[in-house]
């Protein structure tokens, strides 16, 4: 449904997006990684024709992005993480409002509107004034808001920031029934378990290159090898002393190390180096257990 091949895009002498590729599939959550200022951002607003691009194709629906900008958008829906209506309008009201500001009439409206107001659970608020809902409902409103055109692709940019757990878990539940209705959907978040709990592929880009991508049982598989070691609280510095006599030892995290082999010797000699220093290990888990240990590691070089 989307396909993204060798994507560049630059600002000055600074490159944001260097040939950038990617596809996603109708029915299918893809799952967008990356540390500020990876390129992200920029991405997706070229996706949703706010920003050009300097070079490299750019497909939805196999149609060109570039000579086809108007007949995509209508078909795609970015949900933004500010929230994007107005607080003093009733749940309905705003529903209203944002149809009529697209253009959709008749029984498409108000088949739209039921279907928005469906998935995401507000028939119990309409009569309501938006700003009086909790934070969970009005990201749930802001969720409606994008489905009104019914749309092919769906953007989600920190869908469940400043949420409480119980209001995120429905937010993602909503997320994943798209996946029925055979909608394509383009998920960014810092926050790795919502990743790892509801999409199909991930792509973790760093400094506008794409440096890993699959499905996350896959790409943990692939990094078997390594070993990470989970410490009490210690000071960095033991750490470094470490790391600087063992090379394939690296600080993932404050109390995170990550041993790039597995073999009995080397788990050894580490753990001996730890002793020297005093560090205190927790727990030894055999291969990447988890998105965020990867995610760091990758991404961890020269920051």
């Amino acid at each position: 449904m989307i396909k993204i091949d060798k994507l560049c895009k630059s600002y000055g002498d600074n490159t944001v997006l260097d040939e950038l590729c990617l596809s996603v599939q109708a029915g299918s959550i893809f799952g967008l990684l990356g540390p500020n200022g990876a390129g992200k951002t920029t991405l997706i607003s070229i996706l949703n024709g706010l920003t050009n691009y300097d070079s490299g194709d750019v497909l939805f629906f196999g149609l060109p992005l570039s000579s086809h900008l108007t007949e995509i958008r209508q078909r795609c829906s970015l949900i933004p993480q500010s929230l994007a209506f107005y607080e003093n309008l009733s749940v309905i009201e705003n529903l209203n409002f944002f149809a009529g500001v697209q253009k959709i009439k008749g029984q498409q409206r108000n088949n739209n509107i039921d279907y928005a107001i469906e998935i995401n659970s507000l028939n119990s608020m309409l009569k309501q004034k938006s700003g009086t809902l909790s934070g969970g409902q009005k990201r749930r409103l802001n969720i409606a808001i994008g489905l009104l055109n019914n749309p092919d692709v769906l953007f989600f940019d920190e869908p469940t920031v400043g949420i409480d757990p119980q209001s995120r878990n429905e937010i993602l539940t909503t997320i994943q029934q798209f996946k029925a209705d055979n909608k394509a959907v383009l998920y960014t978040s810092h926050y790795m378990p919502e990743i790892e709990k509801i999409c199909d592929q991930v792509a973790i880009i760093n400094a506008g290159k794409i440096i890993k991508q699959g499905d996350i049982s896959s790409m943990l598989a692939t990094n078997g090898g390594q070993v990470t070691i989970e410490l009490y609280e210690t000071e960095k510095q033991y750490l470094k002393t470490c790391c600087s006599l063992c090379p394939q030892l690296s600080i993932i995290a404050p109390t995170t190390l990550l041993l790039a082999v597995n073999d009995a010797d080397s788990i050894h000699h580490v753990l001996q180096l730890l002793a020297q220093q005093s560090v205190k290990v927790k727990q030894i888990n055999y291969a990447t257990t988890n998105l965020e240990s990867l995610f760091i590691n990758l991404t961890s070089e020269g920051r």
